[in-house]
């Protein structure tokens, strides 16, 4: 067909780089500040006060010399109504411990108490306006200056000093899991450098991250001088996904040395990094300088291990931060912060702009385009299902990877290669055998069946009930499960990352896919999917050349940083069956390309479509469509890893790693072509749902009505062939309407 040449589909996405380059951004502002935005306490935090939040309330209580803790209930603290601090008994006299912040409570570790160093662990907690304190269990050791952090029920504590004229900080690592009726405490893996004290510790994706802090070491003067220090160091205790890395692992270093600063967590896998001291040494452990300027608030994203600037400066030292009922970070507790400041992250994606809706529209229109065309052909039930079995094996191939591709696994496959490696690449391999056992054994066997519904084939294997039942077990997955989910997930992650409303995303894929399937019939799907087929291969590989051309060292920093990072790791040798183990992808890749195939009406109807002597070429496209995209979008979630690495302050903290496709679209992109990538989700998305609702007509009409209306004509079958398709459209439609109506 002219419409659907390849060299127009190639002159396009070659074209598009050159209506617009990569904009510069200089000094991006990532977060906007509220400094003070409520009162401060009456009375200032005492020096090495602990800080927190429990029960809706922001609470200051210990330090030198306190006697009264400061709470300030935030909930009630609304738009237009009065917020102040209240006075309430403290139950802890301690200073300079560790902070571990909860979910509705906070746990203080260890300190300094009428001059001793303490193991003492309390939770404390916010109840019927009284503070309540809950004794854990002891350290083993006395620790002032630790940092702690909760990774799910787990108490981490790291380094801190077990007197205060130690010569050294302590590097021990201490894991307390609340999660046992009586948790005790474990010691792992020491920290491999020095020990540290008033490190800024978090918990953020399942990993422990320890900033800065201060170490021991002897003066000139013969005492003791304590330096601060730009480590970073991560822990993990199991590996992360797809990888065999844990333990303690060397991060990048802080732009600057820094003790007693505050690290919080913020969207998916940032983490901000504020206030603290960047005095390089002081002659006391816990001299703190509450003087000089403003220092920045930082941003460290955890998976590509680069930091940036979030534009805006905030004066405090050994601050709490934490979460707030929204999406701010609320920081307070300190004496070099009059009241709280709130941190919210900004919106780093850019608008689509006109040329992207152009393209996206000449998609649209293009495939209304091929839909009007078939209908006006000579129709039958048979073309209007089949194409009366005469589908060009070319054809048929692509459709069938165009359907199997939806946009989730366009979006995921990279989004896991982004936050892992290429262990989900090399099973592909396994398709070779597929193809085997596809062409010689289950596509040949089911296609000189002559079979419309592959459901037929279970009435002549065992009995009709069993046909019947699996039937129509499809026909309701197809409708209201994955066409629902297919058009909701991408709308969403779409609308996220570039202001494109998740309803009217879906109501035009929803209705543009009913409408150019219900008229245009099977010919329709077919080479509307031929069409998106080679949109979506080709959008990616456009998306990886510009993310390579636009590192600074080009082709050979892509590669540094794979190999830096671990991205191309291709197996998990390993028995456990909690990860993706290669002899794991590689059984779920062969069912899943050979049995699974065979049950899938979907899939198999273009078997059934093209001539009986072809069958072994369309399983031959289909084969080696699936390894070539597979190998594309695995390594399109490296090449972007890398450019996120390089180009951080394009990445939203308040974005999830499966929006890095739409996210990186809109953020590193030329306008053109950022249309293409985000029509290209779409013609995953669209693909998959009009091979469902075809396929959901054909087994209804095939199993069902000519089982109830065996004299029925032609034309009555194929008036409800389109009524089905129709209701199909309409309720998978409705139903991803649902979806993000409750979600």
């Amino acid at each position: 067909m002219k419409t659907l040449r390849p060299a127009f589909i190639l002159s396009l996405i070659a074209f598009l780089p050159l209506c617009s380059t990569l904009a510069a951004v200089g000094n991006p502002v990532l977060v906007r500040l509220e400094a003070n935005k409520w009162p401060a306490p009456d009375v200032a935090p005492a020096p090495g006060a602990f800080a927190g939040a429990a029960g809706g309330a922001l609470v200051v209580l210990g330090g030198e010399g306190a006697s009264d803790a400061r709470v300030l209930p935030y909930t009630e603290a609304k738009e237009g109504s009065p917020a102040a601090w209240r006075s309430a008994k403290s139950p802890l006299n301690r200073a300079w411990g560790a902070v571990a912040q909860g979910i509705d409570d906070f746990i203080v570790v260890g300190g300094v108490e009428s001059g001793s160093v303490s193991a003492a662990v309390d939770r404390v907690r916010w109840i019927g306006g009284h503070l309540k304190q809950e004794a854990l269990p002891a350290l083993p050791v006395p620790l002032a200056g630790a940092g702690a952090a909760l990774i799910g029920k787990k108490l981490y504590v790291v380094g801190g000093l077990r007197a205060l004229d130690a010569d050294q900080a302590e590097n021990a690592l201490w894991m307390l899991d609340l999660s046992n009726s009586e948790p005790t405490w474990n010691k792992l893996e020491s920290l491999p450098s020095f020990g540290r004290f008033m490190p800024a510790v978090s918990g953020q994706y399942e990993s422990l991250q320890v900033f800065g802090g201060r170490k021991v070491t002897p003066s000139n003067s013969g005492g003791r001088a304590y330096l601060a220090t730009d480590e970073l160091w991560f822990y993990r205790a199991t590996p992360m996904e797809a990888t065999t890395r844990r333990g303690w692992i060397a991060g990048s270093s802080i732009p600057v040395p820094v003790a007693a600063a505050a690290a919080a967590p913020t969207g998916q896998a940032h983490v901000y990094l504020l206030g603290g001291d960047e005095t390089r040494q002081v002659s006391s452990p816990f001299a703190l300088s509450e003087s000089g300027p403003a220092r920045p608030v930082r941003l460290f994203h955890v998976l590509t291990d680069a930091w940036v600037d979030s534009g805006v400066n905030l004066a405090a030292v050994r601050p709490a931060a934490v979460r707030g009922t929204d999406a701010q970070t609320l920081v307070f507790g300190s004496r070099g912060l009059a009241g709280v400041a709130e941190l919210t992250g900004l919106r780093r994606v850019r608008d689509l702009v006109w040329i992207d809706y152009l393209v996206i529209v000449g998609y649209f229109g293009l495939l209304a385009g091929i839909g009007w065309y078939f209908s006006r052909q000579k129709e039958s039930s048979s073309e209007y299902s089949l194409g009366d079995r005469q589908i060009k094996w070319w054809a048929a191939g692509i459709s069938m990877f165009a359907t199997g591709a939806s946009a989730i696994s366009f979006m995921a496959i990279p989004a896991l290669a982004f936050a892992t490696n290429l262990v989900w690449t090399l099973p592909i391999a396994i398709y070779v055998l597929g193809y085997f056992v596809q062409a010689h054994v289950i596509f040949p066997l089911l296609r000189r069946l002559q079979l419309t519904s592959t459901f037929e084939y279970l009435e002549q294997r065992f009995n009709l009930p069993l046909r019947l039942i699996a039937s129509a077990q499809q026909c309701l997955f197809l409708t209201f499960g994955r066409a629902a989910v297919v058009l909701v997930l991408p709308a969403i992650a779409i609308a996220t990352t570039t202001g494109l409303n998740v309803f009217l995303s879906v109501i035009v894929m929803g209705v543009l896919t009913t409408i150019y399937t219900a008229v245009g019939g099977y010919k329709a799907v077919i080479w509307t999917e031929v069409f998106q087929g080679i949109l979506k291969f080709f959008a990616p590989v456009a998306m990886i050349g510009v993310a390579i051309f636009a590192l600074p060292g080009g082709f050979s920093e892509f590669v540094k940083v794979g190999r830096d990072y671990h991205k191309f790791d291709l197996a998990l040798l390993t028995w456990d069956v909690t990860v993706p183990a290669l002899w794991i992808m590689v059984l779920t890749t062969f069912i899943a390309c050979t049995m699974q195939i065979a049950g899938d009406q979907p899939m198999i109807q273009r078997v059934f479509s093209a001539p009986e002597k072809e069958v072994r070429r369309v399983a031959f496209m289909n084969v080696l469509c699936g390894i070539l995209i597979s190998i594309v979008v695995n390594v399109l979630g490296i090449a972007i890893f890398a450019f996120f690495r390089a180009h951080p302050d394009l990445l939203d903290a308040g974005s999830q790693n499966d929006q890095i496709i739409p996210l990186f679209s809109t953020q590193g992109l030329p306008a053109g072509l950022a249309g293409v990538v985000i029509a290209a989700i779409f013609a995953s998305a669209m693909a998959t749902v009009a091979s469902n609702m075809n396929s959901v007509s054909t087994l209804f009409v095939e199993d069902f009505y000519r089982r109830v209306r065996p004299a029925s004509t032609d034309a009555q079958r194929l008036k409800v062939l389109k009524l089905v398709s129709y209701l199909v459209g309409l309720f998978g439609t409705g139903m991803a309407l649902l979806l993000e109506e409750v979600s």
